[in-house]
């Protein structure tokens, strides 16, 4: 793997030294000289966020995602200028509007709030967006969301799918017209689907199937929705709505899209062929794996069931004390080993984990190397009686559940309105 990387690595160095893709103006897909964030001297906060990307349609765009120019415009907006009036530029960003909730607390950011987002540059927020919201306003999202304008017609479009979904940390320096932006946009970013056929391992699925298009490529995707249970129509070979509407349930159960405003909802793109390929290498297993994410999704419907994963990944000891000590002595009482929760890591709590590990396997004796102590082997005996606690209750959710409940359903232009430039 990391020797195929570097093939892969070297060869797109080559390609992109003899500037082999064609690249949109205002953009330095070439990233040879990578802008640094701002001086250390300026005011600024590290938050993870979670970003999305958006583009503007034209007339005559050979593909869209969602089947149809008006479509288009109808999810990204006309792309014209920021809700502030700035003209849009590639890099600019859309962000949730600044409020105070009934509580008194805050929430959003200005027009102006600068940010430095690794892959892109620093750039500013002059946009709004109905699905850019802070943190738990939809979809209960854990972090606040931003999102990218990736440019015009069908290279804006091919970015903004290549971009996906991503959680990143960014540096954020709130409003400081002193500051500049540099976008750059790296340089795997802007040729991603140029190169991946030769470059990376190709995908199972080779290229991006759209909305609308008629083809085997679409059969063959639908047959693994089928098999899969995700699509319960007839096979087919068009990709109408109900096609969509499965690909973005498939979505929403690996996390690829959490909200059916977002771009690529309901796209076969480069995120969820990967996620197809991670399932095709092993096909046996690909049920299995589907209906665990699924049920992880459908616990949360279930009180008895709901349960979040929470490893062990720091060694605890006598005289420890707090909610690392407190989950052990839980799952130490739900195995029968210990009778009471204190948080103190006491005689008693050491005395379970010896037993405990006897029962595993990992000592004889109290005399023994780590008796008594929750190390590395130790740990690894409790993560996995965790796991395999929550991959149970998975299923039992995915059992209980019919899955076409409480979907989300997308909302996508009649099957008569989808076309292409060749149409």
């Amino acid at each position: 793997m990391k020797i195929r990387r570097l093939i892969g690595l070297c060869t797109l160095t080559l390609m992109l030294s003899l500037h082999v893709a064609p690249l949109e103006a205002g953009f330095n897909a070439l990233a040879v000289d990578v802008p640094e964030p701002p001086e250390e001297t300026q005011d600024y906060y590290v938050k993870t966020f979670l970003i999305s990307g958006y583009y503007s349609p034209l007339p005559d765009q050979e593909k869209y995602a969602t089947g149809s120019y008006a479509s288009d415009i109808y999810l990204n907006g006309n792309g014209t200028n920021g809700a502030d009036g700035t003209p849009v530029y590639p890099g600019m960003v859309a962000c949730p509007k600044y409020r105070v909730f009934e509580d008194g607390s805050a929430g959003g950011y200005d027009f102006g709030t600068k940010f430095y987002i690794a892959g892109i540059g620093l750039t500013t927020c002059h946009d709004r967006g109905g699905a850019i919201v802070t943190a738990g306003a939809r979809s209960d999202a854990p972090h606040d969301r931003l999102d990218i304008w990736f440019g015009y017609g069908d290279e804006g479009l091919q970015r903004a799918l290549n971009w996906g979904k991503r959680t990143v940390d960014v540096m954020v320096y709130g409003n400081n017209p002193s500051i500049q932006d540099e976008v750059y946009f790296d340089a795997f970013l802007a040729v991603e689907h140029f190169v991946q056929a030769t470059v990376l391992s190709p995908l199972h699925f080779g290229k991006d199937i759209y909305y609308g298009t008629e083809s085997d490529e679409v059969e063959e995707m639908v047959n693994y929705m089928i098999e899969w249970g995700y699509y319960t129509g007839e096979p087919t070979r068009f990709y109408g709505a109900d096609v969509a509407q499965s690909v973005f349930d498939f979505q929403t159960d690996f996390d690829i899209v959490n909200d059916a405003s977002e771009m690529g909802a309901g796209h076969f793109g480069i995120n969820t062929r990967t996620q197809f390929d991670r399932l095709l290498k092993d096909e046996e297993a690909a049920l299995e794996t589907i209906q665990l994410q699924r049920g992880s999704v459908l616990m949360s419907k279930h009180a008895d069931l709901y349960e979040e994963v929470d490893l062990f990944a720091a060694a605890l000891e006598l005289g420890d004390s707090g909610s690392q000590v407190t989950k052990l002595q839980e799952e130490l009482q739900k195995m029968g080993l210990l009778y009471s929760v204190s948080g103190i890591y006491d005689e008693v709590t050491e005395h379970a984990v010896y037993k405990f590990q006897q029962i595993h396997g990992l000592v004889s004796t109290k005399d023994d190397l780590g008796a008594g102590y929750v190390g590395p082997a130790t740990r690894g005996a409790l993560n996995s009686i965790i796991e395999s606690r929550y991959d149970t209750k998975s299923l039992m959710a995915y059992q209980r559940e019919e899955l076409v409940n409480g979907s989300i359903q997308l909302a996508l232009p009649s099957v008569d309105v989808a076309f292409t430039k060749e149409d």
